[in-house]
């Protein structure tokens, strides 16, 4: 972390963000008056109405599609794989 950087708790952030939504002022307004970085407060903004919207993170809902991907490469490979097995097997029977 930077040295000059400074360090927000979750309830400062969540509050700045509550107070910006519930007045409806510009955040470059409200950033000024309390000393704020307008892109900072914005990303806490966006998080916060994501949150009240119920809204999932969509760094979540990007993992959660890699790791469905990614299963379902897994489950075509078991499905080619027990296909072979089911035709050798066929055709020992047939034997």
């Amino acid at each position: 972390m930077v040295a000059n950087q400074k360090k927000y708790t979750d309830e400062f952030r969540r509050e700045t963000a509550d107070y910006v939504i519930s007045t409806g002022r510009p955040i470059t307004q409200v950033c000024e008056e309390l000393g704020l970085n307008p892109k900072t407060v914005n990303d806490w903004v966006l998080k916060r109405k994501r949150e009240l919207g119920g809204e999932p993170d969509p760094r979540a809902e990007d993992r959660e599609l890699r790791e469905a991907r990614k299963r379902i490469r897994e489950l075509e490979m078991e499905n080619a794989f027990l296909k072979k097995a089911a035709a050798f097997f066929a055709k020992e029977q047939a034997l």
